[in-house]
């Protein structure tokens, strides 16, 4: 008995203490590696939802202020305020009184933040300011509402306050899950340690090897453990945790299966850079669209028109993406493409006119082998406008999609309204940036349907290295 190793100076205790000491270890790295990540990203995820909300309801609100439609206002407040986390939602008119809230008696007071109010974010249309009311802390978005006319003129405000109590208690809840998962794996790592040494180790490295990997950015992590104790439920928190991270990663990576693979990778290199709540921004945009399609699509069978066309669409999209394009929407039998959203590169009129041409190249391929299936040929018009328009997310809170809005999408829809079969045509506005570089013919200055005064069109023959013409 005398040569008996006391227990506390066995290995088998140290080997307990250590693995104490390391669970405990490894669950603070997670909260320190992870807690600020997450608050931050929850953070610019409640401003970026405020955000779309809030010009949601800027964008509809001009008429009603004008006109003094408190109605509206007042219907517009209670909307804003049904989505989770807004603790509260005022409209100020321009000499900052309330013209609506939710609360009645709040209407034609001037409206005022605490002196104590600390600058968040500010940004393109937008300001967040983070204050305390009635003793919880809010996220104060400020959101501008102009008017339309040729020289905007600020009419007022809409504030939302965004509460970061969900936040907190995300965070809360997160610290209490792995401070529970710490206290289990700290008490059964210290009993079973001596019995289960050798069979803990490699399960513990692969969990250290994780949570680096997931600091370092790589949330395809996933621990296949199939343990019933405590080191497969904290197995199973890792595994629940990659995969809500990966979730919200998502939102990021989904404009690789909408644009091409460069300009996806210049999009995540430039994310600081978006402002996808809505910027104005110089983008070319191109119309593409079937001629005669409903009388050729009523002489075929449904399921023969739908393969037609989803091989017409493949070779459509893969044209736009291989000229780092983005696809926006598809419309029927028609496509609508951007160049220079949301990550300008410098050419994109030029890529958009190459995009045209490529296309009904395209479809000339296609035609062909249309023909030697006996099916009937496909004649495709285009038109390309350049100009200024409004980028962004457009929606409501429940569903959104980025998008451009403008005039200068109308004249590119009308130019292809108007293009024979086989032609690209583009206005203008797109032609001077890239006469050095096309052979175009032009064509008498149209009205096109919404304009009051005639747009130049050219038809682009082919691109050129030429000089510039004569």
């Amino acid at each position: 008995m005398a040569d008996r190793t006391p227990f506390f100076a066995s290995l088998r205790w140290k080997f307990a203490l250590v693995l104490a000491l390391f669970s405990g270890l490894l669950m603070l790295a997670v909260v320190v590696v992870l807690e600020k990540n997450i608050r931050q990203s929850l953070i610019r995820e409640n401003i970026d939802k405020g955000i779309g909300i809030a010009r949601g309801v800027a964008f509809n609100a001009e008429d009603p202020l004008l006109t003094g439609d408190d109605l509206y206002l007042f219907s517009a407040v209670k909307n804003a305020l049904r989505s989770p986390g807004i603790s509260y939602a005022f409209i100020v008119d321009r000499q900052g009184s309330v013209r609506a809230a939710a609360d009645m008696a709040q209407v034609g007071r001037s409206y005022a933040l605490p002196a104590e109010a600390q600058p968040l974010r500010e940004g393109d249309g937008f300001r967040v300011l983070r204050t305390v009311r009635e003793g919880s802390a809010v996220l104060d978005l400020e959101i501008p509402i102009f008017s339309v006319a040729e020289q905007p003129v600020r009419l007022g405000s809409i504030h939302l306050g965004l509460s970061e109590q969900l936040i907190s208690a995300d965070i809360a809840s997160m610290r209490r899950r792995l401070a529970l998962l710490s206290a289990v794996a700290l008490v059964a790592g210290s009993v079973i340690a001596y019995l289960l040494a050798s069979i803990f180790v490699r399960p513990v490295h692969a969990l250290v090897r994780g949570v680096k990997a997931i600091g370092e950015g790589r949330l395809e992590q996933h621990i296949d453990l199939k343990r019933r104790d405590e080191l497969g439920t904290l197995t199973t928190a890792f595994n629940e945790m990659a995969e809500s991270l990966r979730d919200k990663e998502f939102i990021k990576n989904t404009f690789e299966r909408y644009v091409s693979k460069p300009l996806a990778t210049e999009i995540l290199r430039q994310r600081d850079s978006l402002r996808l709540g809505g910027e104005e921004k110089e983008v070319t945009i191109l119309f593409s669209d079937i001629r005669r399609f409903t009388s050729l699509a009523e002489q075929l069978p449904p399921t023969q028109v739908v393969a037609m066309l989803n091989d017409y669409f493949s070779r459509m999209i893969e044209v736009v993406n291989t000229n780092n394009g983005m696809v926006d929407k598809l419309m029927g039998d028609s496509v609508m493409a951007l160049f220079g959203a949301p990550i300008p590169l410098g050419d994109d009129p030029l890529r958009a006119v190459r995009c045209g041409l490529v296309m009904q190249q395209a479809v000339a391929a296609f035609n062909l082998e249309q023909q030697s299936r006996d099916l009937p040929p496909l004649e495709m018009g285009i038109g390309i406008n350049t100009g200024p328009v409004v980028a962004g997310n457009i929606g409501s809170a429940m569903r959104m999609e980025y998008t451009v809005i403008g005039d200068n999408v109308n004249v590119a829809a009308r130019l292809q309204g108007i293009a024979r079969p086989g032609e690209v045509l583009v206005s203008e506005a797109t032609y001077q940036r890239v006469r050095d570089q096309v052979r175009a013919t032009p064509l008498e200055p149209m009205t096109l349907k919404g304009k009051s005064r005639p747009v130049g069109v050219y038809r682009i023959e082919e691109l050129t290295t030429a000089g510039p013409e004569a």
